[in-house]
């Protein structure tokens, strides 16, 4: 099926001098946040492109980033030199936090919708929820999630803040719920069938949906992108998504979870529609393999990154 939406580049964003594994976008899209290899946090204006700050004090590559819910602090995670949390004041650039704890890559950082939480989870296989209780300087470790098998890839909390959905490498699922100032295992959501090792993984913003980036190796040694759609609760696939011609390394759904972003070590993004399978939009313009894509709030931009060291931005349509 031909290609539906329409995609425009905005803008190429240059400044980091390695790789930029992980984006994200502020509340009101206005700002976004780039972070890798070179150990460096940048904020740029969607809008004009122009960047606004360079956040320096990570001694590691940088692999996680989330805005809090009203936009004032961004917290990233670091690799496994200097595993930790920090937690940035966005408004004047300036470190309020540094949260130590975990033992390898931090690869995923998610915040409460009211902005109370923030859970972080990596390679050390296990996920730390942090109270920021309103201020970031004295954020505290509230508890420490354990019991993994593998690498945590992904972790989110649900609308009203009472679970934890937390993803790892193999696909499985936990589910954690808050009781009074505990978390309890709720429930363990193992995939069906042969388990896959990924290389990326995303929760529907309802975390009814999870998303599984790989590669499947043909008869003739070439590699097909592949990406699984999971229901959380059975573990069943309800869809999967080909077309990428090598390793799927990033994904990220919109904000409607209507729309899927899928990035791979082909250089292209592909915009898929969630519920049919269908491939909306094929993106190319990068140089190696897209490491990280994240939508705006509305929807209305798509970024992506990667090897090559720049940003890009498309306006959607």
């Amino acid at each position: 099926m031909k290609p539906t939406l329409v995609t425009s580049a905005r803008h190429v964003l240059r400044g980091h001098t390695s790789w930029v594994y992980t984006l994200a976008f502020s509340p009101d899209g206005q700002t976004l946040a780039s972070g890798g290899w070179d150990e460096w946090i940048r904020l740029w204006d969607v809008k004009t492109g122009r960047q606004l700050a360079v956040l320096e004090g990570h001694k590691s590559e940088v692999y996680s980033l989330a805005f809090s819910p009203d936009g004032k602090t961004l917290a990233s995670g670091s690799a496994n030199n200097n595993s930790v949390v920090r937690l940035w004041d966005v408004n004047t650039a300036t470190e309020k936090n540094e949260l130590t704890g975990h033992g390898n890559v931090v690869h995923a950082v998610a915040w409460s919708p009211d902005g109370r939480w923030l859970a972080s989870g990596g390679y050390d296989r296990a996920v730390r929820i942090w109270d920021i209780d309103g201020d970031p300087t004295t954020a505290r470790l509230q508890t420490t999630l354990s019991g993994y098998k593998h690498k945590l890839y992904s972790v989110r909390f649900s609308a009203d803040a009472a679970k934890l959905y937390t993803v790892q490498a193999d696909k499985a699922v936990k589910i954690w719920e808050q009781s009074s100032a505990s978390w309890q295992n709720g429930q363990a959501t193992d995939p069906p069938g042969e388990t896959a090792w990924v290389h990326a993984t995303a929760l529907s913003p309802d975390s009814r949906l999870l998303a599984a980036g790989y590669g499947k190796h043909q008869p003739d040694r070439t590699v097909i992108g592949h990406v699984e759609i999971r229901d959380v609760a059975s573990g069943r696939m309800v869809g999967e998504l080909l077309g990428h011609e090598n390793w799927i390394h990033s994904l990220a759904f919109n904000s409607d979870g209507s729309q899927l972003a899928t990035g791979g070590w082909d250089g292209q993004v592909r915009i898929w529609n969630v519920a049919t399978g269908d491939e909306l939009a094929r993106i190319s313009g990068h140089e190696g393999a897209v490491l990280a894509v994240s939508f705006s709030p509305d929807g209305g931009r798509l970024a992506s990154t990667g090897y090559d060291q720049t940003i890009r931005t498309w306006i959607l349509s």
